[in-house]
């Protein structure tokens, strides 16, 4: 009976979201884009709609576990925030091209959501794409406020892709040798 009884008040596991959005990279190396993907207070350089992407807390190095940055969007014409979150880097694993972070606090409806970058070589079949790499962001969380998991996934896909056409054309630009000195080295 005490069994039952417990069971009964024990809280339903809350359900998951999950769901990844790549996108490729065809005229740029791994080792290129890492160096852009890897500079965790650079993000509003790359991800199109992010205006505001700056250190909050943590080592001045952008590139340590535990630090946290702050990125958000200024509503059009008026300079004024729209939408902001802090997130916290958890992992930054340079062989793996891959960082992994959670957002701790926003006002866009995330309670727990935890997720990966990560760069990997494009391994297309023509020979003619080789050369490449992909980008793919994927993630964790909990159901997100105002939104489904597709719009969510369909949100990330157009970001990953918007990503990816930046990064490509900071490689172009010859950005990665001289970006500020904030760019991590592979």
């Amino acid at each position: 009976m005490a069994k039952a009884a417990a069971a009964a008040a024990a809280p339903e596991p809350q359900e998951q979201w999950q769901g990844a959005a790549e996108a490729r990279l065809p005229s740029t190396p791994a080792a290129a884009a890492w160096p852009h993907l890897a500079s965790f207070g650079a993000l509003h350089r790359y991800l199109p709609g992010i205006d505001v992407c700056e250190l909050a807390a943590g080592a001045a190095d952008d590139g340590r576990p535990g630090c946290v940055r702050y990125v958000a969007s200024l509503a059009p014409g008026t300079g004024e925030v729209a939408t902001w979150a802090r997130e916290e880097l958890l992992e930054l694993d340079h062989a793996a091209r891959r960082l992994a972070y959670a957002v701790v606090g926003s006002n866009m409806g995330f309670g727990r959501y935890v997720a990966t970058m990560t760069i990997l070589p494009d391994e297309s079949p023509e020979p003619e794409e080789a050369g490449g790499c992909r980008l793919v962001w994927a993630f964790e969380c909990e159901p997100v406020q105002g939104w489904s998991r597709d719009g969510l996934v369909g949100y990330l896909d157009g970001a990953v892709k918007g990503m990816a056409a930046r990064i490509e054309e900071a490689v172009a630009a010859g950005a990665g040798a001289n970006a500020g000195g904030d760019l991590v080295a592979a």
